[in-house]
């Protein structure tokens, strides 16, 4: 098979061509109807009334007749002949400029006849259908099977789509296998040649080109985005948790030592019979109450140190706390979760979002039992914190300012957080996140 492009010119209507070998016929005819019908003439004239000289000419009109048909029909094959030269010329400096094209050509180019079914591919082309002739028989199903399994059926679809629809242009997005047996995402640019009577598709020129690395450096362009926005929220949140602790510490060693003293001069005036006024009792116990509240306050404000503590303990401390001034049942399922496999900035995460659950649980669930659970599913991490409390409907309630927080804490690791709960129904926070090594 010679490695040429067959170029078919397709118009809609095409007025009939005269063949060569009818054109030499209509001539040969018209030559000899006019010979024989001037030619008698024409010798009784010359003869002038002279029979030998009649019978002389009669002689020579046959040989002279062969002599002006072969003449005629000589220039007339010449100039037939020089025609074809010309456009076997033209044609064949067509399909030189056209294969120029083709291996010029960024993308891989093919041209598929929807008729018959096959197609010829320029040499890119040829890399994502290997060990094939540029003319590939069964196109569409061979093409097909160099789809991506995920993207077939869309551009089955779409392809059923711009034949029924009558469009002349299709253009999409797709992953193709190369010959390296590696998928290459790519731009199919197609135009779709139809008859002009049927809108019938005949033909499909279509070019491809691979996009790969400009996905990739999109793609990577995305993730430094996400990395820098992920290395300044989990700064904003250290800061937020430095100030935490600090604020914790300056509770716990300087007010809460103020009002122990406070507390001391409040019993020695209790003691003091003689000096007691009826406010003393009241007023060591307002101090006394301060204390537990500031202490709590406290415990609850500062960061757990992981490596010091497990989550688990910092949960169960959590809870302890909470005890000490609620009377809340509450139930910590952790069997599937390894915190092992998670860094302490996810495992901080885990905790506020418990704490500020159950925070919001007191305050206005008016619930006696909070179930917690934690679990992993491949790098999938869930957290479950349930109430049977009084519940409420989440489309008539904003999100708080902790609830706002949780979120951006979550959405820096591409979580997502829901609130399930109905009137007398309890409430259901469920929490999700993509783990990251520790």
């Amino acid at each position: 098979m010679e490695n040429k492009t067959t170029f078919r010119i397709l118009r809609g209507t095409e007025l009939p061509r005269i063949s060569p070998a009818l054109q030499l016929t209509a001539a040969y005819l018209v030559l000899g109807i006019s010979w024989i019908l001037l030619s008698d003439s024409l010798a009784v004239k010359l003869a002038d009334a002279n029979s030998t000289a009649y019978e002389k000419i009669q002689a020579v009109k046959g040989i002279f007749f062969v002599f002006l048909s072969g003449m005629m029909l000589y220039l007339l094959s010449r100039r037939m002949y020089n025609n074809i030269i010309r456009h076997n010329l033209q044609r064949e400096n067509l399909e030189a400029k056209y294969l120029a094209l083709n291996e010029a050509a960024r993308e891989g180019i093919f041209d598929y006849n929807i008729k018959e079914r096959n197609a010829t591919l320029n040499h890119k082309m040829k890399f994502f259908f290997p060990h094939r002739d540029k003319e590939v028989e069964d196109f569409w199903q061979v093409y097909q099977k160099r789809f991506h399994q995920d993207d077939v059926a869309r551009l089955c679809n779409e392809y059923i789509e711009v034949m029924r629809s009558g469009k002349q242009t299709w253009q999409t997005e797709m992953r193709l296998l190369g010959n390296d047996n590696k998928y290459y995402t790519v731009i199919s640019n197609t135009y779709i040649i139809r008859d002009t009577d049927t809108n019938e598709p005949l033909r499909m020129i279509g070019t491809i080109l691979d996009i790969s690395d400009l996905r990739n450096l999109q793609a990577e362009h995305y993730e430094q985005k996400l990395r820098h926005k992920r290395s300044l929220a989990a700064s904003i949140i250290k800061a937020q948790e430095n100030e935490r602790t600090r604020w914790a510490e300056e509770l716990h060693d300087n007010v809460c030592q103020l009002l122990s003293v406070a507390n001391m001069y409040a019993g020695n005036i209790c003691r003091n019979s003689g000096d007691t006024s009826p406010e003393a009792p009241e007023l060591k116990k307002l101090i006394t109450e301060s204390i537990n509240e500031i202490r709590q306050l406290s415990a609850s404000i500062r960061t757990p140190v992981f490596k010091k503590e497990s989550l688990t303990d910092a949960i169960d401390k959590l809870v302890s706390n909470i005890n000490r001034v609620n009377t809340i049942e509450f139930t910590l399922c952790a069997d599937s979760f390894d915190e092992s496999k998670i860094g302490e900035e996810q495992q901080l995460m885990i905790y506020r979002v418990i704490q500020e659950q159950i925070n919001n649980t007191i305050k206005y669930a008016e619930a006696s039992r909070v179930t917690i659970n934690l679990s992993m599913k491949a790098d999938i991490v869930y957290i479950s914190v349930q109430d049977n409390g009084k519940g409420f409907d989440p489309g008539k309630v904003k999100s708080g300012i902790g609830l706002q927080n949780i979120e951006s804490r979550l959405h820096i690791y591409g979580g997502r957080l829901d609130i399930q709960s109905s009137p007398g129904k309890g409430c259901t926070l469920l929490a999700s996140f993509k783990m990251m090594a520790a």
